[in-house]
């Protein structure tokens, strides 16, 4: 799974845990594929060269830690002091660097703890989950439980952090693709994707641009079939507003007239999705999809064409797609658990 550059650039060459865990195995196997992706001669980015002696730099410190004995975990409690002088805790099991800060993974919550710089994102955010509106009750007890919910906002002069309420049975999509080694399979990328179209048409509906759908802002049920988007809404614009900022990946893969004209448009969040499906399968790109046997043809080609601009028609295309790639719907098992992600990682 290819990781945002910004996120791998704020990493503290002092701190490897935010990319590494403890096991020297793992270590080894997880800079091998970071390297080979972020590498300047096989990635064009502009990022690229430096993004790489960053990885390079922080295994070494990584390789250095572990044989000396010292090893910080990554998991634990972080201390965070508001300026009323108030302290709080935040347990975690996991941190994950992001585009504005560090992600951290706790037990009921996911806490967005965003640097100074990013302190008007993070406003953003706030009324933008203050300002969530349904059609019906119906619309509430559906479409909810896929929102972000703010359990706390903690403010003090070094940091903004967005408290999120996390479902005990989901984990970070970029985690679960991370455990199964890279690429989910074919079967559950298909639900996922649904239920992202799914919450597309709400976001269509309320005529809010997410901006930000993937791996890293997207929780999953394993068990349950679920997605909840809880990160990224530092972007969320309302459709035909301007748009104060874009993450790197977003501005990426989005027709790149959203871009010149820095206006929201609904195009973005289904490009996104699909976006999503093909980095979920290991291939950005999409070039290689058609090659892949375990990977149904009117799969591959649906990921690899544009969206047609409306959640609605896509998602109703999108079910077309499912009955030509796997017939009939039924409930495939995945047998992964948020202990097994979590229970070895940072």
């Amino acid at each position: 799974m290819l990781q945002p550059a910004e996120a791998i650039l704020r990493i503290p060459l002092s701190r490897p845990e935010l990319l590494f865990t403890g096991d020297e195995a793992a270590v080894h196997q997880l800079y091998r594929r970071l390297a080979s992706q972020w590498h300047p001669d096989r990635n064009t980015a502009p990022l690229a060269t430096e993004v790489f002696q960053r990885i390079a730099t922080l295994y070494a410190a990584a390789k250095e830690q572990i044989a000396s004995g010292r090893w910080r975990a990554a998991r634990g409690e972080t201390l965070l002091k508001a300026r009323d002088g108030r302290q709080y805790r935040l347990k975690h099991f996991a941190r994950r660097p992001f585009e504005l800060g560090e992600l951290l993974i706790g037990e009921t919550i996911a806490s967005f703890v965003v640097t100074p710089d990013a302190a008007d994102l993070y406003a953003a955010a706030l009324r933008m989950l203050r300002a969530f509106r349904f059609a019906s009750e119906d619309m509430r007890r559906q479409i909810s439980p896929c929102l972000a919910e703010a359990q706390a906002a903690l403010e003090g002069r070094e940091y903004c952090a967005l408290v999120i309420k996390r479902p005990t049975d989901m984990v970070l999509l970029a985690d679960l693709a991370e455990h199964l080694g890279g690429t989910v399979p074919a079967t559950h990328v298909a639900w996922i994707l649904s239920s992202l179209y799914n919450l597309a048409c709400w976001l269509e509906w309320a005529q809010i641009s997410h901006n930000a759908i993937g791996p890293g802002t997207v929780f999953v049920s394993p068990e349950r079939h679920t997605i909840a988007l809880l990160g990224g809404w530092w972007y969320a614009t309302p459709v035909g507003e301007r748009l104060s900022a874009l993450p790197t990946r977003t501005a990426d893969i989005v027709p790149q007239d959203i871009v010149r004209n820095k206006t929201a448009d609904l195009r973005c969040d289904l490009e996104l999705i699909r976006a999503t499906g093909r980095e979920l399968l290991g291939d950005a790109s999409g070039m290689r999809l058609l090659r892949d046997p375990s990977i149904p043809r009117a799969m591959a080609d649906w990921l690899r064409h544009p969206s047609s601009g409306s959640a609605m028609t896509d998602y109703s295309l999108w079910r077309d797609t499912l009955i030509a790639s796997f017939g009939a719907r039924r409930f495939v098992r995945l047998d992964v658990t948020p202990k097994q992600i979590y229970s070895t990682t940072g």
